[in-house]
């Protein structure tokens, strides 16, 4: 008799334990003390979740009926991102040439760190120097070679060059 009521309790907590898992929130209703709240019928008025604290509506503007919206006058009509509402509203807008001087600049400085570093700036160093700027700006290879068509036409390497300071002079070791 024993072991059938040990086998009876053990199978108990084997299905117990599978109804939780297959239903999670059962364990925290549980754990709270709270029954599940289920519709009684189809024609029910309304199917309130057990986690709710007390029933909301929604109204046609969005806002839920109960809370005070007019806290914030500025904050922003729908659905946003909340990590941007502290940044500007409006973005700075950069020309093309801002962007081609700012690729141009990143190029030369990476040249001249390879320069730095007793390497002779050749076909290869330069390719090489195209991909991580090419990867630092996002560019496509399409965007790069309009970019170097842009640059190579007006000069641009050549005045990046004549404007950044000069690179520090290697200490002796």
């Amino acid at each position: 008799m024993l072991k059938i009521l040990i086998k009876a309790a053990i199978l108990f907590f084997i299905v117990l334990s599978i109804y939780l898992i297959v239903n999670p929130s059962a364990c925290s209703n549980m754990m709270a003390g709270r029954e599940r709240a289920l519709p009684a019928s189809a024609d029910s008025e309304e199917w309130r979740h057990p986690m709710s604290e007390t029933p909301q509506q929604l109204s046609a503007d969005g806002a839920i009926s109960g809370e005070d919206n007019s806290a914030d006058p500025a904050a922003p009509d729908g659905i946003f991102d909340t990590n941007t509402l502290n940044e500007e509203l409006t973005q700075p807008v950069y020309s093309q040439e801002d962007i081609d001087y700012a690729v141009a600049s990143r190029y030369v400085e990476l040249e001249r760190e390879y320069a730095h570093g007793d390497q002779n700036v050749g076909k290869d160093i330069s390719r090489e120097i195209s991909f991580i700027v090419m990867d630092d700006f996002e560019m496509s290879p399409s965007e790069w070679e309009s970019f170097l068509g842009r640059a190579t036409a007006s000069g641009l390497f050549d005045r990046v060059r004549n404007e950044m300071p000069p690179a520090p002079p290697v200490p002796a070791q």
